[in-house]
């Protein structure tokens, strides 16, 4: 069946407003697989954590290049909302439960510990058709977009077309180098031009949601150069990843992507995982200490999505509205946004094993609610200090 395609990206502001909203797309997923990640009990599941670990390294590089090709057209990275095409005010920072603003495919994003459904969703996010059998087979929302892919390539079309995307539009100022990413596979592309802006969206597509349809006919365990650890770890599709954990099998060298991994077994044990489960903001009461620790890990979520935005930005200022270029000015890096990450682990983990008021037999779960600067914000931090004075 014939499929009418997306409108094309025909303006360079709906280009870098495609942009800003591909950020954002990359950091969905972040909180959907780290609430499985941190729900996974200390010492159980070791090779389930390394996988969706390594899953979360690569979302954040490829926030990254979708930054640094945004820098490069003259556009700070920021967590405003944007207009792109006919859609007004899209917020590049997810919400949870989140129904995409922009891919009708990947559904509703939920958090959720451990478990089959969940490991299902992972598997439905990151297949080329989200899936589907067919693209044809994907409901169209307003969005315009039935799949990741999609919208990438739809991205990469509008870089290669200079009456969209002149050759001046490059500016190659506030670059991410390469140094500031570690953990995962792939490696930062400082963008310069429309050859590097577009090797760059090509890396989001080949590693991750983005992949073609033709991948299921290749081998599952397709590794380039750029997949390959120092530390020997071969990292292979998302998609690939992911399906073996849903199988609880390793996909054996001779097989392709679309077939059922068979290869040795994958210790999945979900009975050694936290039972958190996840609940609106407004279901507690002030005074409550299970609140204050929800709202503790909102402000410390808040703060790590302001520094690495602050990272992409390349610069020591507000992220709500977008600074000025300034490259001679100090330039701060992603590493303390990945060591904010780390700390925040510590914090979920905390909540994982606290009883949730709200539901007996299971324990509370991190909201990932972003409140932007301003108004709430400060709300937020006089909240979360009057809770710490009560729980003294």
């Amino acid at each position: 069946m014939t499929v009418d395609a997306p409108a094309p990206i025909s303006t360079l502001k709906d280009l870098k407003a495609a942009l800003q909203l591909a950020i954002g797309l990359e950091l969905s997923t972040i909180p959907v697989y780290l609430t499985a990640l941190y729900s996974l009990k200390e010492g159980h599941n070791t090779d389930v954590a390394v996988a969706i670990r390594s899953v979360v390294m690569e979302e954040m590089l490829h926030m990254t290049l979708a930054a640094n090709v945004l820098n490069a057209l003259g556009e700070v990275p920021c967590t405003a909302p944007v207009d792109f095409q006919s859609r007004r005010n899209l917020s590049p920072i997810p919400a949870y439960p989140l129904e995409s603003p922009l891919v009708s495919g990947i559904g509703k994003l939920d958090l959720r510990p451990l478990t089959p459904e969940a490991v299902a969703g992972f598997v439905r996010i990151e297949h080329p058709l989200h899936g589907a059998a067919e693209l044809a087979d994907i409901p169209l929302s307003s969005s315009g977009y039935r799949t990741i892919g999609q919208f990438y390539n739809a991205i990469d079309h509008a870089l290669g077309d200079r009456t969209v995307c002149p050759d001046d539009a490059f500016e190659p100022l506030r670059q991410v180098p390469g140094s500031a990413y570690y953990g995962g596979a792939g490696r930062v592309i400082e963008v310069t031009d429309r050859e590097t802006a577009r090797q760059a969206v090509r890396t989001i597509l080949d590693q991750g949601e983005g992949l073609p349809e033709e991948y299921l006919h290749e081998p599952a365990k397709k590794v380039t150069d750029a997949d390959r650890l120092g530390s020997g770890w071969q990292m292979y599709s998302h998609y690939a990843r992911f399906r073996e954990i849903q199988t609880g099998r390793r996909f054996r060298t001779d097989q392709l992507a679309e077939d059922p991994p068979a290869g040795a077994m994958l210790l999945v044990d979900y009975s050694a995982v936290h039972p958190a489960l996840s609940v609106p903001r407004n279901f507690h009461t002030l005074g409550s200490s299970e609140a204050a620790a929800l709202d503790a890990f909102d402000l410390a979520y808040s703060e790590l999505v302001d520094d690495v935005y602050l990272a992409f930005a390349r610069r020591p200022r507000q992220v709500s509205s977008p600074p000025v270029a300034d490259p001679g000015r100090d330039r701060p890096t992603l590493q303390p946004a990945v060591h904010g990450m780390y700390a925040l682990k510590i914090r979920a983990i905390t909540l994982m094993r606290t009883p949730n008021p709200a539901a007996p037999g299971r324990t509370l779960c991190p909201r990932f609610a972003y409140v932007p600067p301003g108004g709430d914000r400060d709300k937020l931090v006089q909240d979360v200090a009057t809770m710490r004075g009560l729980h003294r």
